[in-house]
């Protein structure tokens, strides 16, 4: 405990240092720094969403520390411009650097110090001066608010106290009346057409007797109207044909509401007419599939007609309209929609073959009441090829260089499908070398990868009735192979699939993995015992213990030990039962590290995601995934190995169900604060043909995103200590809790707290009681991680670098769990690009 307690006085201190801070260092005289904003509805507390009207808001703080603000205060905005200027201020300093240097190093001196201060006050945040004249607009802009929200008769008064020197508080009072109400609705719809079309919908009206008269109803509603016309064929209508009167008080604080819609409005020449508004069909449809922007009366030399809509190319077609006519929603003889226009746009863009400014032009054939359409494509390039090179490191694999080329061809068959080669490359410096290279670089790896997107459905029924067009299905075929040499027990991965996607609304999403096999053979398993050391101190120590001499490090003499000793022969396991159970574990471990494995797998994964627009911070996600592997193929095949499992290509068939729910939901609290919760849960369970999970499939914690005060594989599982290099468990519980904020424009930061486990649900020899979850008491071995982050924001991407302490460590013995290794010492460092979760 006075470990813990000298912790607490540290951060303490720390935080004693901060606060002491002068913040008002660049407050001129006479003038006052914003502290704090408070609004006061009916003398109490206003509501969150009231402190986004405020015009002039205090520094922004972590912990109500301005931290961005001492940021700014360690710089000097007066800093001499000049070197001139520099020896003029402190000449006694520029004497004494010349006299120790020289001038010309003096110089170099001073440009330092120029752009430390410069580098300061950029990312630092300069003091809030409080203004009298926002403080009077916010006043004007909550009297607006309430107005909108139905309150008629509200009165609002500010008072600004001095709470310290050169520091200031505002306080808005603000009192309001009683809330007005709708009485009723009439309508006064001019065009016959549009008054079939709203007493149709009427169900679907946001404005209701009795509901609360508020402006914000009032736009939702009109919005509502006029996107109902014009998904109704109503080509010519404008959000500005609808507007509403209201009459004096009908009853107490009640007013009658007319909604008012008049006919159309003509302008010809010098004369202005109106005439009822009319549901427009679509007549023509023509699609320039490689228009140039450049050259807007090139000739058309190609053309094709499928489904009544043609396609024009200015040389060969290069595109098939059978195809093509998937992605287009405007079609011949259907009615006008803002909808179909809408959907055309979005799905061709997500063609990925076309550029993102599509054009979609009506012309207006007011005769027959008829559009005629004109979509305008322009082509990107067919072919792509990119070359990354990037440096990589984690606990695995200390340091690397990588190397990746990527080849694509856009409309490969003539209907949009993107195929896309990759050759990834690395040489890499591992920490077990199993080699006896002296290179820096003794090991490397390859992954050779090949996909085909193509945007439908690709299946021998048609399945529009179950997935339609508007859906946005892909289907895609994948086959990658990877070798390794000197990287744990240098695995050979070869990997085949198919998968459907789709989209059934803005928010639900789909993926159908057929089916996706991964071939899994270790080429090299001489190094078991050189990569998990940690098994052989095990039988290290039973051979000193039981014989009296150590047992060589070399792979045949330990497996020839391993079956010597386990040998019921020579009845070690009533002798020295408790290393004959050693040895059997290591052995039983051994071999599901070691073994080749098919992995077979039938895959759903649903996402239900609320999110709106890249900026949108406040917004929450939910995604299961179930899978299922070796159902099939176990059924289908008639071959067994020497222990009675089924196989195919001479591999044991894997067999096992797995299942994974996801949740996150984001709070934005202020502008730049945001608080973020994240929570995963898995399972694996094995049957039939396996009795675990194939070690590539199994869980494991820790890691940047993950569990941050351990690296990968370093935790776990449950409260069980071990030395094992890899540790990985069949379920496992990770949850987030990340307070996220603005330090200066440009450096974000971050607090959090990180809790959860994997343990083991198979019922595993090789796992302690301490390792295995048997009921709700198991998550006591829950760990717990905690820190703080500092991110820089490059505007493309966010760096990252989160620094996570042990907080609670399960398997640790009683009254050291909390606190132990809580310093920076026993810290974990995690570097990555853009946010954890």
């Amino acid at each position: 405990m006075p470990q813990t307690y000298r912790k607490i006085l540290f951060f303490v201190l720390i935080l004693s240092v901060l606060v002491s801070c002068d913040t008002t260092k660049y407050v001129p005289e006479g003038e006052y720094l914003l502290q704090k904003n408070t609004v006061l509805v009916n003398n109490k507390k206003g509501d969150k969403e009231l402190y986004n009207y405020i015009y002039q808001q205090p520094n922004s703080s972590m912990v109500m520390i301005p931290i961005g603000l001492y940021f700014y205060n360690l710089g000097d905005p007066d800093f001499p411009k000049t070197l001139e200027d520099w020896r003029n201020q402190v000449p006694s300093r520029y004497d004494m650097f010349t006299k120790m240097f020289s001038e010309k190093q003096t110089e170099v001196i001073y440009n330092f110090y120029k752009r430390m201060n410069n580098w300061f006050i950029n990312k630092g945040q300069p003091p809030v001066i409080y203004d009298e004249k926002k403080t009077e607009k916010t006043a004007v802009s909550f009297k607006n608010y309430f107005f909108r929200k139905g309150f008629f008769e509200v009165d609002v008064n500010y008072k600004d106290t001095v709470v310290a020197e050169k520091k200031k508080e505002v306080t808005y009072l603000i009192e309001t009346s009683s809330q007005y109400y709708i009485d009723t609705v009439i309508t006064e719809i001019n065009s016959p057409v549009l008054d079939s079309i709203y007493h149709t919908h009427f169900y679907e009206s946001g404005l209701k007797p009795r509901d609360k008269f508020v402006f914000d109803n009032f736009e939702k509603e009109q919005n509502r109207i006029t996107k109902l016309f014009r998904n109704s064929g109503v080509f010519n209508f404008t959000s500005n044909y609808v507007s509403y009167w209201t009459d004096s008080l009908h009853t107490d604080k009640f007013k009658e509401v007319t909604l008012y819609i008049p006919d159309r409005r003509i302008v010809e020449n010098d004369t202005v007419y109106f005439e009822p508004f009319k549901l427009y069909k679509i007549n023509k449809v023509r699609v320039y599939t490689d228009f140039d922007m450049g050259n807007l009366k090139q000739v058309q030399k190609d053309s094709a007609v499928f489904e009544g809509i043609t396609y024009y190319a200015p040389d060969k077609l290069k595109y098939n309209p059978k195809y093509l006519s998937d992605a287009i929603f405007i079609k011949p003889g259907f009615y006008y929609s803002d909808k179909t226009r809408n959907l055309t746009i979005d799905h061709l863009r997500k063609l990925q073959n076309f550029r993102t400014s599509i054009k979609v032009n009506y012309k207006e054939n007011p005769e027959d009441a008829t559009l005629d359409v004109d979509i305008y494509l322009v082509r990107t390039k067919k072919y792509d090829l990119t070359v990354n090179l990037d440096a990589t490191t984690s606990n695995i694999k200390p340091f690397g260089i990588l190397g990746k080329f990527s080849f694509l061809d856009k409309n490969l068959f003539r209907g949009a499908e993107i195929l896309e080669l990759s050759f990834q490359g690395s040489f890499l410096n591992v920490s077990n070398d199993a080699s006896t290279s002296d290179g820096f670089f003794n090991a490397w790896e390859t992954i050779v990868n090949t996909s085909l997107t193509i945007p439908r459905i690709f299946f021998p029924l048609n399945t529009d009735a179950v997935i339609p067009k508007y859906m946005s299905p892909q289907t895609v075929f994948d086959l990658s192979g990877g070798m390794q040499k000197n990287i744990g027990l240098d695995r050979q991965t070869l990997t085949t699939g198919l998968g459907y996607m789709w989209q059934s609304s803005e928010r639900i999403s789909h993926k159908l993995d057929l089916y996706n096999m991964q071939y899994i053979k270790n080429r090299n398993i001489e190094n078991y015992f050189l990569i998990y050391n940690s098994e052989y101190k095990k039988l290290n120590d039973v051979a000193e213990d039981v014989f009296g001499t150590p047992l060589p490090k070399d792979n045949d003499a330990i497996l020839q030990f391993m079956d010597h000793f386990l040998d019921p022969d020579n009845n070690y396991q009533d002798t020295h039962p408790e290393e004959f159970d050693t040895v059997s574990d290591v052995k039983e471990r051994r071999e599901i590290l070691i073994e080749d494995i098919l992995v077979p797998v039938i895959s759903y994964f649903f996402t239900y995601n609320t999110k709106e627009g890249i900026n949108d911070v406040d917004f929450w996600y939910f995604s299961w995934r179930i899978i299922a592997a070796g159902n099939v193929t176990t059924w289908l095949s008639n071959k067994t190995n020497q222990d009675g499992q089924k196989t195919l290509l001479g591999l044991p068939i894997a067999q096992y169900l797995k299942t994974e729910v996801e949740f996150k939901k984001y709070w934005q609290l202020s502008t730049d604060n945001v608080l973020v919760f994240r929570t995963f849960w898995g399972a694996a369970f094995p049957y039939g043909n396996s009795k675990s999970i194939p070690f590539s499939r199994s869980y494991n914690a820790g890691g940047s995103n993950d569990i941050r005060a351990w690296r990968t594989f370093d935790l776990g599982p449950g409260g069980e200590r071990n030395n094992l290099e890899f540790k990985v468990g069949s379920f496992k519980m990770v949850t987030n809790l990340e307070y996220r904020f603005k330090v200066t424009e440009s450096i974000l930061s971050a607090l959090f707290i990180d809790a959860g486990n994997i343990w083991d649900i198979t019922n595993s020899n090789l796992v302690t009681d301490a390792g295995k979850l048997t009921g709700l008491k198991s998550f006591k071995n829950t760990a717990i991680g905690s820190g703080f982050g500092i991110r820089y924001n490059f505007g493309f991407l966010v760096f990252r670098f989160d620094i996570g302490f042990k907080t609670y460590e399960p398997y640790l013995e009683e009254g050291r769990k909390w606190f132990t290794n809580y310093n920076f010492g026993n810290a974990t460092y995690n570097i990555g690009i853009n946010y954890p979760f």
